[in-house]
């Protein structure tokens, strides 16, 4: 028997009818999992430690759909496509990893498939969307009694990690202690975002230096955390454009000066940048006119020869 998980981005679910496990995780009707993936951070920077603070971006709908299949099989096998390559490694110490912790370490023979991933080293979290496939797609088919908690920290044990399973929240999390807090609900938006370099990844593991860097940003950032915290979308939007723009010093970004005109030009609500990747993006509220929104198009493919994808954001 075949186990299904959804990791996805897409704009439009197949119909069906919703139910909800005690740790809110929406399911279909035939036991579907969906789970949804992130487009850069609302904010990242340092504490006053030095420690990692992440907010990841994390959408409810998206043009990106990754789809993982479990079942039994003689040994443990993870079999993914050539863009999820570089994940496969940490996918399977992952699932190793919540073996010996759930108690099933001499049970673990699955062939876990892993499908159409979104394109890696480019801040739309393909690694954390591939591990957290992996390990719902077994916490379902075993029946688990397994918190998020749990499931993240299995995950940051492995490398550092985005927070992907309660996307209508916004999250701070911690991805080397593997710790979260829930700051509060994600504003209901719109995201316009496109590739600034298409031919370039971003390793995140190679990039580890940047915490450093951003140290001396750690007054700032404190207090951009503390914006965040207050659950008023224009003290959000205001941090995450401000955290786009400290990042932009330490990692440039093709056209984000023009993102930024383009934004004050069309009110939007602020920036989102992929902190270790090459996502940009600018948010509209959820009741954006699409003529609006086709204006920014045009915009950005006549002066940046890009076509942007639209997600959702917020429940």
């Amino acid at each position: 028997m075949t186990y299904v998980t959804y990791l996805t981005y897409c704009q439009s679910m197949p119909p069906a009818v919703e139910r909800r496990t005690p740790n809110a995780e929406p399911q279909t009707q035939n036991g579907a999992q969906w789970v949804t993936g992130k487009v850069g951070e609302w904010l990242q920077g340092t504490d006053e430690n030095g420690d990692p603070i992440v907010f990841p971006f994390t959408t409810t709908s998206s043009p990106f759909r990754t789809l993982t299949t479990i079942e039994p099989a003689p040994n443990l096998s993870i079999v993914a496509e050539p863009n999820s390559i570089s994940s496969k490694q940490k996918t399977e110490l992952a699932v190793k990893e919540m073996a010996v912790t759930c108690g099933f370490a001499a049970h673990c023979n699955y062939r876990i498939t892993i499908l159409n991933s979104p394109p890696a080293g480019k801040g739309l979290g393909s690694s954390s969307v591939d591990v957290a496939s992996a390990l719902l797609a077994i916490k379902h088919h075993r029946d688990l009694d397994v918190s998020n908690a749990t499931l993240f920290q299995i995950m940051c044990r492995v490398e550092r990690s985005d927070f992907l399973f309660q996307p209508e929240l916004i999250i701070a999390t911690n991805p080397v202690a593997g710790s979260f807090s829930v700051a509060g609900p994600a504003p209901q938006c719109v995201l316009l975002a496109w590739d600034t370099a298409p031919g370039e990844h971003v390793d995140t593991e190679a990039v580890r230096h940047l915490d450093l860097a951003r140290r001396r940003f750690s007054h700032e950032y404190k207090e951009l955390c503390s914006l965040m915290l207050i659950n008023d979308p224009a003290a959000v939007f205001h941090a995450s454009t401000r955290s786009a723009e400290l990042n932009d010093r330490l990692v440039p970004k093709k056209g984000f000066s023009l993102a930024k005109r383009l934004a004050d030009e069309f009110h939007a609500l602020g920036i989102i940048g992929a902190h270790t990747g090459t996502y940009l993006g600018i948010v509209f509220p959820r009741s954006v006119d699409q003529a609006l929104l086709t204006s920014v198009r045009l915009k950005l493919a006549k002066e940046l020869s890009v076509e942007p994808m639209e997600f959702q954001v917020g429940a």
